[in-house]
This record gives C-alpha cells, structure tokens and sequence, in this order.
C-alpha cells in the first residue's frame, strides 16, 4: 500500500469581527469575546463602512469566518458578501447552551492554556516562577478602552457559560490589580501574564507569511478615537509588538514608554540599520508632533488603507503546534484517498469541551507520487473554500484553504482524517469559473491527456523531444511500415554529407542504463516500443490478390488473413523469404490526425514540469473556454498550467498554443489576451505560452507582442531551441545574452522579451 508523509498544524480559528465606524459598544464585545479565545488576540476588527477597505483587512487577515459583532444591517450585508467564509459552527452561537442550564464555548478557550499553565507552573509548586493578574478599572477612566484592548477582560458568566475569572484565581492563583482613574499603565510586568498573555501563550509564527513591516515600537494616537483603538488592535493582530502611547495622558504612558524603549534598544542588532530603528505608528504623519520623548534612531509608519493592502503589513499564520504523519493512500469515490491518526494535540479533551472547534491544517507534502490526473494541492483561492470542502472533504462549510495546504475547522475530539484527491481537471474548470469563464475538455485535449498517460506521465515523454523520433513518426503514417534499421537511421538523423544530429541526445535520460553509458537511437527505438509507440509485424504478400499486407506479431498465426481479400492462408512457406521485421505506429500514434498535434503540446507541459521541479504543477490539456459571468471571445487553449509563487501565494496560470508548423495568428492572439485579462489581477498571473516546432515569424513575433503592455509582460514563446534540451534556455543562451536560468513563468516572459523584443546577440566566447 502505498504512503505519504503530511504535516498537520493546529491553529486557532481567526474571526473577523464586523462592526460600524464609532460603535465603541460592539467593538469593547469584539475584545471581550475575543480574551475568552485562544489565540483570539489575533482576531482583527473589520470597520465594514469602507467596504473596499473592510475587504482588504478580510484577505490580509484570511479570516476564517466573519461575525456580526452588532445586529446592524450593514454588518450583516456585508458579511453576506463573502459566501465562501461561512460561518461554520453547527449552532450559529460562540456559546452553546446545554440540557442542564449550562453552556460552554464552541470555539477553542482560554481553558486550555489556564490549565496548561497549572500543569507545568503551578502545581505541587508553592513558589510558580511566573505570575498571573488581572486587571480592573473604571468605565469612565478615558483609558479604559486601552486597558481593555491591551489587557483584556471577560464577559460575565451569564453570557459565556464559564467563571474564567474564578478559574485563574482557584488555577493560577491570579491577583487583581485596580487601576485608578489617574494611574499610570503599570510597569515591571515582565513576568506578569494578563488575560491577553494568556490567550497568546503557547502560539508560534508560521514561516509562510513573513511580516517584514511588523517594526516593533508605538501606536501614537488617541485613546478616545474610534480609527486608533482599531488599528492599534489590528496591528497587535499581525503579531506586531507595539504599546499605545496617548500625548494628551502622557504622564501616565511615561513608566511603560521608558520602560519599552529600553527592551527595544536591547535587542540584538540586526543587519541593517534601518531594521534596528524604533517604530512610531499613527493614523496620519503629522510632521509637527513632538516626538522627542521617543529619542533617536525613529522609524515613522502610517497607517493607512495601503499598509493593509497586502503587500506591506502582513497577517502571519500563528499555530499552536505541528507534526507529521504517515498517510495511507486508498481509493474512494474514484479518486486517490488519504488516510491518517493525527499527531499529538497541544489542547485537552474533557467531556464538556470536546465540542469546541480549531483549524486543523493539513500540508500534502509532495502530494501524490507519479498521479498527474489527480491532486492534494489545493491553489490558495478562498473563493473555491465551498469546492475543496465537498471535493477534498466532505463538508462544504468547514474547509478554508491556506497558502500552502487545506484548514479543516474541526473538534478537538478529533482524531483521525480521511481526505479525497482531486480531479486536476475539474479543478482547473472550477478556477477559470472564478473569472466567469466556463472551461470544457476538447477532444484534441483527451487526446493530449491519453497520449501522456500512455507514456507514463509527463518525464516519460522525453523521447519526442529527439528530432528523429518526431521525424521519424511524422514520415512514416499508421499504414506505412518501416524496416528497424530505417528507424534507426531515421532516429539517428544521418544527413548525405555524413553529420549525426543524435550527438546532442546522447545525454538524455529516458530509462536505466549502464553508468557513464550514451544513449543510442536503438535504445530509444525499444524505448517506444515498450510504450507502445510502434508495434513489430511482418509483411506478406497475399497468394491470392498478390497485395502486400501488414500483420503485427500479435496477430500472427500459422493460419493468416489478408486484411485487403480475406483470403486465409498457411505462412510456413513464406517466412524463408521474408525480409527485416517491419514496424508501425500504433495506439495514438495509429490515428492519421497527427494526434491533433499533441507531440508540442506534451513537449512545453514536459518543460514546464522540468522548470517547477519541487512545485507541483496542476495541468490539463485542451480545453474549450467560453464566456459566462465574463465577456471573453470563445477560444480553445492547448494546455492550462497553474502554478502557486511560493513567496506571497500568488496563482500563475499559463495558457499554451502549441503548434507543429502551422502559423499563429493575429486572432489566436486576440482570443487567448481576452483570457488572461478577466482574471482578477490582485491574485492572479496570467501567462500566454506560443510553442511550435518551427521558428517564429517576424509576423508572428508581432502577433506575440501584443500579448504585452506597459505593466504586462504575458507572452512565452518557445521553440524547439528550448524545448529539446533538459535546461529550457540552454542552447538559446549561446545565442542571446539572456538570463540563463528560469525558475518561473515571471523568467519566462522577462526572457522572451530579452530574446523577441529587446534581443541582445550573445558576446563570442
């Protein structure tokens, strides 16, 4: 049976917290509701008045689901925009009542880390080395709501079903801490755990999101504005260390200010300098703020609606812990299955909490080794959430998908998993649906598809790169035998004058030889023999009709019809004449279509494959592509290859037209550039890859350049220059003065326009 390692993390659910400008009511519930969480500290708030700007939080954060923190109606209308975060708890409550007048939380508490901070601190241990406190202040004290944000508080037992004061008080032996309506933020708390150190305990970053923007230091704004006490929040929510900092109370910031500045300015020193800086973040860059209590070496960031658009402040994956397990790869339903224990849990299964709800993320590892028609990769596109739900899993509510894996919201009580593969090309179909494009199979893509699956998969396929073969195969039709040494010499490429063009084959790995041993015509004729490429037979001269006939070995009996008069006759005579086996193509290869020209097409995708390496690459091959939510004009692509650029997650599809000689016209190009812009381009690269086993025409090369525009470049144009070595740009770098490593479909088109657009001839060596 076969296996396959995956990783397994845990992770807190991440709700967004919908609420109204200025709603200082549901934003204190949002906080509160939010201490009682798990990792809840990284819940942002979504203000859902500025939809464009509500909706660049909800992709920044990759919220899992979002949650009215009031009953207005705007909240609501907004959270109905986003039908693939839906709400995934089975009673639509954070707290579930029970039969007997109790209630508990639904998703994952601060239980867990109370109780494993009593394990490992508190008990049989009269002298813990840390401490736990809670803090209480007046509602009028004008910086309750930074108190509130900063420290934490929980609502009362009435609403969340559980005394989680009563609990830190009896466990950890919790002390409460009044702060008056003049005091000072308290200080000397390094070893002090509040509430909100609580709810982040036990939480690491994940390396797939890095934040590069997250400069520790201070917010300084006011703590009686609405905007500040929310980005102050969300920035705390990025796992950005910063303190807020209000001028108009600045007597009671200048304990926790001197004291902050002296952990930041013992940190070890980074690299560069800039990066040793002391961060003042604020709503606005007010040039005339004095700033001087802060010292030197500063660092101003603004916050605004560009810091969250992605590409700036960054939402890391925090994750309790994770682990690896060993999958057991079944069939179910018809596709691949896989099955495995998961790996200790950081949390505690008691009776009355085993309904509580995480993520439990799942990472395929290399997915499934040698199936090219089936997957485990899931492209990060929360639009497909429902999909990978009914398709991967089982239920469409609870599957979110992550930059690099699938997040099942699931109870702790869960112990094993059992997920289905997916069909690549109902999962390419679905991802052309969120441009509002319907994609269909074509028949020239079935053949494609069968061609690669009668090699054995894409790295099989490396024969047809050998100009003899393709030669070899284009000279001689499904009707017309050849002698062995005629293909040999066909394969070989012997010209009049003498030269062999095999010489630059000899290299090429197509199955297991001799160690330091070249590969010969001879080997690759057996090679497409096993592969059913051509089939050995014998020709015969019928007695009757005196018409020559073809019977391949498999048909061969003593007895032997002749396939033109049906005459049957005895062969024994006239095998001491016959001549050199002869051969013909066969499967595929026996159709007088020419496969509908799938040789270049199995050759770019075989390239493609080459250039990803450890990516995986999900592709299907022809297919129809016609206009539904989007106008596009209806066109037919030869592939769709979509890979995921593993540093932001981004989704890079390339569309292939692949010919053999016939031209490329001004049409195709038209059709397939209407493609590539009905994609959103805040997520996705679209790419045009034009393939032929000729050269370009200057006509062509213009046709090509219209794929491009100022911010643009779309168009990959191949030859076989590239698509016959193992390095796509091998032999094309002694020509050009190119970048002679490609890694990605970006290298391909900056290399295309060095070679098509912008050429540079190659200095002589």
């Amino acid at each position: 049976m076969e296996t396959i390692s995956v990783t397994v993390r845990y992770r807190p659910i991440r709700i967004g917290w919908c609420v109204r400008k200025n709603d200082l009511a549901a934003l204190r519930e949002s906080w509160r509701l939010s201490s009682t969480m798990w990792g809840g500290i990284y819940n942002p708030i979504i203000p859902v008045d500025d939809v464009d700007y509500a909706r660049a939080l909800v992709e920044l954060f990759r919220v899992d689901f979002l949650w009215p923190a009031s009953n207005d109606a705007a909240v609501k209308s907004f959270i109905e925009a986003f039908p693939h975060l839906p709400n995934p708890l089975f009673h639509d409550q954070l707290f579930v009542p029970h039969g007997n007048g109790t209630q508990s939380a639904t998703i994952l508490d601060i239980y867990h880390p109370i109780r494993r901070f009593y394990d490992e601190h508190f008990k049989n241990n009269p002298n813990p080395e840390i401490k736990v406190v809670m803090y209480d202040w007046a509602q009028e004290d004008p910086l309750s709501d930074i108190w509130l944000s900063t420290f934490g508080a929980v609502p009362s037992k009435d609403v969340t079903g559980t005394d989680y004061l009563a609990l830190l008080e009896k466990y950890l032996a919790a002390e409460r801490i009044a702060i008056g309506p003049t005091d000072p933020w308290p200080v000397g708390s390094k070893d002090r755990w509040s509430l909100s150190g609580l709810g982040r305990s036990g939480i690491q970053r994940h390396y797939s999101v890095t934040n590069h923007w997250g400069h520790p230091g201070f917010y300084f704004g006011s703590s009686g504005d609405f905007e500040d006490l929310v980005n102050y929040w969300n920035l705390r929510a990025t796992d950005t260390h910063v303190i807020f900092f209000d001028p108009l109370h600045a007597d009671r910031f200048d304990g926790i200010r001197v004291e902050w500045l002296e952990v930041l300015r013992a940190r070890p020193k980074e690299r560069f300098e800039s990066d040793n800086t002391i961060a003042i973040w604020s709503k606005d860059r007010d040039e005339q703020r004095d700033l001087s209590a802060f010292g030197e070496g500063l660092r101003i960031c603004t916050v605004d609606a560009g810091v969250w658009n992605g590409l700036n402040v960054k939402a890391p994956y925090m994750y309790f812990s994770e682990g690896s397990s060993l999958a057991t790869v079944g069939v179910g339903t018809g596709q691949p299955r896989v099955s495995f224990q998961l790996p200790p849990k950081p949390f505690f299964e008691d009776t009355w909490n085993h309904d509580q709800q995480l993520v439990i993320s799942v990472d395929p590892g290399i997915g499934l080794f040698g199936n090219e028609r089936a997957t485990l990769v899931t492209p990060y596109i929360p639009e497909l959430n429902e999909f990978y739900g009914r398709k991967f899993y089982f239920e469409w509510d609870k599957a979110r998908v992550e930059p690099d894996g699938l997040g099942i919201i699931a109870q702790v009580s869960r112990s094993d998993f059992s997920l289905n593969a997916i069909d690549v090309s109902q999962l390419v179909e679905t991802i052309f649906g969120v441009a509002g494009i319907v994609a269909t199979p074509s028949k020239p893509g079935l053949i494609a598809a069968r061609l690669i699956q009668q090699m054995g998969g894409l790295q099989k396929c490396r024969p047809f790169k050998i100009g003899g073969v393709r030669d070899l195969i284009e000279k001689f039709g499904p009707d017309k035998p050849f002698t062995h040494s005629g293909a040999v010499q066909t394969i070989r490429a012997a010209d009049p004058n003498g030269s062999v063009g095999f010489t630059q084959y000899e290299d090429m790995f197509i199955e297991e030889r001799p160690l330091r041993s070249k590969l010969t015509p001879d080997a690759v004729l057996s090679y497409l023999m096993k592969k059913n490429v051509f089939r050995a037979g014998l020709e015969f001269d019928c007695p009757s009709c005196r018409l020559q006939f073809w019977t391949s070995l498999d048909d061969i009996s003593t007895e032997t019809t002749c396939e033109y008069c049906g005459h049957r006759f005895n062969i024994t005579p006239y095998l001491g004449h016959r001549g050199d086996w002869r051969f013909r193509r066969s499967g595929l290869f026996g159709r007088n279509d020419n496969q509908e020209g799938a040789i270049p097409v199995v050759l770019t995708l075989q390239q493609l494959d080459t250039l990803c390496n450890s990516r995986e690459m999900l592709y299907t091959t022809a297919m129809e592509l016609n206009p539904g939510a989007t106008e596009i004009q209806k066109c037919e692509t030869d592939f769709v290859a979509i890979v995921q650029r593993p540093r932001d997650g981004r989704i890079q599809i390339a569309i292939g037209e692949c010919k053999t000689r016939k031209p490329i016209t001004e049409d195709d190009i038209t059709k397939l550039k209407s493609v590539t812009t009905a994609f959103p381009s805040g997520r996705f690269d679209v790419f045009v890859i034009l393939s032929k086993l000729t050269q370009f025409t200057q006509e062509e090369i213009k046709y090509a350049a219209m794929l491009n525009d100022e911010y643009h470049r779309r168009a990959i144009l191949l030859t076989t220059r590239e698509l016959e070595p193992y390095h796509l740009y091998e032999r094309t770098a002694k020509e050009f003065n190119i970048d002679r490593i490609a890694v990605s479909f970006e290298d391909m088109a900056n290399i295309t326009h060095q070679i098509y657009f912008q050429p540079t001839v190659a200095p002589l060596t």
